[in-house]
């Protein structure tokens, strides 16, 4: 009799995990900002962020802007119900969507990879789940993270993806390897104003520099501390200026890079 009961009870449990599942963490909102670093001869740090939305054929996208895709042709939209994201995108004067990201996919599955106009091999064909794993990231949320290879023998490739926030390597690239001495390595990402991910390992600190996010969230910190010093790229001290990067250094010891719009 207990044994028939601890079986039900082991029932329960399971039809309860896959009623209920782990809350799936949302991608693309109007305020996040990621940051990929590329180190040859010295390391540069990409900005790119969402900038505004449009719509095409019915679907709601926000438009992607910053280094690379400052064209702002380049769109996103997510179905949250599939966990799925695309990119919609110009080509030849056509303009096309790709699935970018699945993000329901379980270790095992498969998934026809799309890399559009990045360094990566365009369509390098079905990628597998190799595993999958759980990281608690900066802001307290713990989040899926999907490691994958390529099942061609010609592409020689291991992607990683965040739930939430994309590919560890470029965002328009899903297929390629995080590789900070090639096309690039996130370093960190922004979401709210507030740092979700970093990785550290080719630069110091990460810093917001969204200029579109400066106005909104940075403003509203500066009220609360004292600018003690403002200097430029170089390092030199100077005065607020417009459409320039500044470094505004605070007198709680926090540094911020900014760029005042006019």
């Amino acid at each position: 009799m207990k044994k028939i009961k601890f079986i039900s009870i082991l029932i329960f449990l399971i039809s309860f995990q896959k009623t209920f599942p782990q809350t799936y963490n949302k991608m693309l909102y109007n305020n996040i900002e990621w940051q990929i670093t590329s180190c040859n001869n010295g390391c540069v740090t990409d900005i790119y962020f969402i900038d505004g939305d449009t719509t095409h054929n019915g679907y709601n996208y926000s438009v992607l802007n910053g280094y690379h895709f400052i064209s702002k042709t380049f769109w996103l939209r997510e179905n949250i119900q599939n966990q799925t994201v695309y990119m919609s995108f110009t080509q030849n004067n056509i303009r096309k969507e790709v699935l970018l990201y699945d993000f329901d996919m379980q270790k095992g599955d498969s998934i026809n990879i799309s890399n559009p106009i990045s360094p990566f091999v365009t369509n390098p064909g079905y990628y597998i789940v190799d595993s999958l794993a759980s990281m608690q990231l900066q802001n307290g949320l713990y989040y899926e993270i999907f490691y994958l290879s390529s099942l061609s023998a010609n592409i020689n490739e291991s992607a990683v993806w965040i739930e939430g926030v994309g590919s560890l390597s470029l965002i328009n690239a899903p297929g390629g390897t995080p590789d900070v001495s090639g096309p690039g390595k996130l370093s960190c990402y922004f979401k709210s104003g507030n740092l979700v991910y970093s990785q550290l390992d080719s630069i110091k600190t990460c810093v917001l520099v969204n200029p579109v996010l400066s106005s909104q969230f940075l403003d509203s910190k500066i009220n609360n501390r004292k600018i003690i010093s403002i200097r430029d790229l170089w390092g030199r001290k100077t005065s607020t200026e417009n459409n320039l990067p500044m470094l505004f250094f605070y007198d709680d010891g926090t540094v911020e890079k900014r760029i005042v719009i006019e």
